[in-house]
């Protein structure tokens, strides 16, 4: 598993964007490969939830400002919320031996990728305030060498 913060990120949002692709080309041939790197999100985001709770939110719950304090347990509740909702869909998911539905399940993954995304958002700006999108992702290329959408 990652051991940073922005390697965290990075696989992540490299797992959101495999997985749209896939669902965007609705090959039923897929949907085997599909179930599987579901799963392996699910790994990744459960490793992600004890990461950065511990790596993240604990150290800023420590803070004296208690409007910060609030704003972390908000994204803190909303990062337990993600891996639960993830875990149970999942769940569901891989056990669903039907042929796949791959309207709902695109709008499935829209959803709750929207959500995640803003999450990672909403943590990058609980550990850089004073940056914008732009510049939080001028510092993860810096960071991680990445280029190209990340690095936008």
């Amino acid at each position: 598993m990652p051991q940073t913060l922005e390697a965290y990120h990075a696989e992540i949002e490299a797992m959101i964007v495999e997985g749209e692709g896939v669902v965007a080309a609705r090959d039923p041939a897929t949907a085997k490969h599909l179930k599987r790197r579901v799963a392996d999100s699910m790994l990744l985001v459960a490793s992600y939830q004890l990461f950065v709770h511990r790596q993240v939110f604990a150290p800023l719950l420590g803070q004296a400002d208690p409007a910060l304090r609030a704003r972390v347990n908000e994204v803190k509740v909303e990062c337990i919320a993600l891996t639960e909702d993830l875990r149970f869909n999942v769940k569901d998911f891989l056990a669903d031996e039907t042929p796949l539905d791959w309207d709902l399940t695109a709008a499935k993954m829209a959803w709750f990728n929207g959500r995640l995304k803003k999450h990672i958002a909403d943590v990058r700006q609980l550990m850089s305030p004073d940056l914008s999108d732009k510049q939080h992702a001028a510092l993860i290329a810096r960071r991680t060498g990445a280029v190209g959408p990340v690095a936008a």
